[in-house]
């Protein structure tokens, strides 16, 4: 199972890191600040923006403690807790900024990070993705947005399935040469599994495992644990047939 994740270019969902951390702690940020905006006092006299951040903090740091705090989650914990910070000081929350001052923090305590293949990569996919999207925020607050309610949910829909492609290209291509370095192969099938794969991860498997986790003390947990193990399920499907396809894997000579 792990290979055929690896080959079809899904490893990065095996990984406790930035997807995972990413997921839980926008869920926690939304549904806080959603609650809190709720109640009209709190909305109109406080800043619930940061009191949101500071819950998604803890929830993160919750999830962190729970996942076996590998090095890849921490370095993941890291990145998020300065882009929470950036938004108590109302400061750009996805910025190249950031993206540097965590890369700083995480060099500061441990050095010899440098030379691991993770930290490389990670790092490569994530000024890539900020770089390219804030070069897209800019063009997007620039365009007329369509009026009416069908064509913004086509709108919605589109932007969701041409971001999942244009992340996994953007981040494809940025961690490449790293992946050729380190692993000596290419996933020449990576959107397509991202593709199906993702959508799976974020709408069903994590959110039945968050579930799972809160009916756990009631002893309800068996309904969504069976939820999320369809959703494993499916994906590693998906990471099987598109691994098994034919030039899925591309050999390159040790550099």
């Amino acid at each position: 199972t792990n290979q055929a994740f690896r080959d079809s270019g899904l490893f990065h969902i095996l990984s406790i890191s930035g997807l995972h951390m990413a997921i839980i702690a926008g869920a926690a940020f939304l549904l806080i600040r959603v609650a809190l905006a709720a109640v009209p006092a709190l909305a109109l006299r406080y800043p619930i923006k940061k009191w949101a951040a500071v819950g998604a903090m803890v929830a993160t740091l919750g999830y962190l403690l729970i996942s076996g705090s590998s090095f890849a989650t921490v370095r993941s914990y890291v990145m998020i807790s300065i882009m929470f910070l950036a938004v108590l000081l109302d400061r750009p929350a996805v910025a190249l900024r950031n993206v540097a001052l965590a890369a700083l923090a995480i060099l500061v305590v441990w050095p010899e990070s440098l030379l691991d293949a993770g930290f490389q990569m990670s790092f490569a996919a994530v000024v890539a993705l900020v770089s390219a999207y804030e070069w897209l925020r800019a063009r997007r607050e620039a365009r007329v947005h369509p009026h009416g309610a069908l064509l913004r949910a086509v709108g919605m829909l589109g932007a969701f399935v041409g971001g999942i492609v244009l992340t996994t290209l953007i981040a494809s291509a940025a961690v490449t040469p790293f992946g050729l370095y380190h692993f000596h192969n290419t996933q020449a099938f990576a959107v397509l599994a991202n593709l199906f794969a993702i959508p799976v991860c974020n709408f069903i498997v994590m959110p039945a495992a968050l579930a799972s986790l809160l009916f756990m003390p009631l002893g309800l947990e068996a309904g969504p644990l069976w939820i999320m193990g369809q959703g494993i399920e499916m994906m590693t499907w998906c990471a099987t047939r598109v691994a098994g396809l034919p030039g899925s894997v591309g050999r390159v000579p040790a550099i």
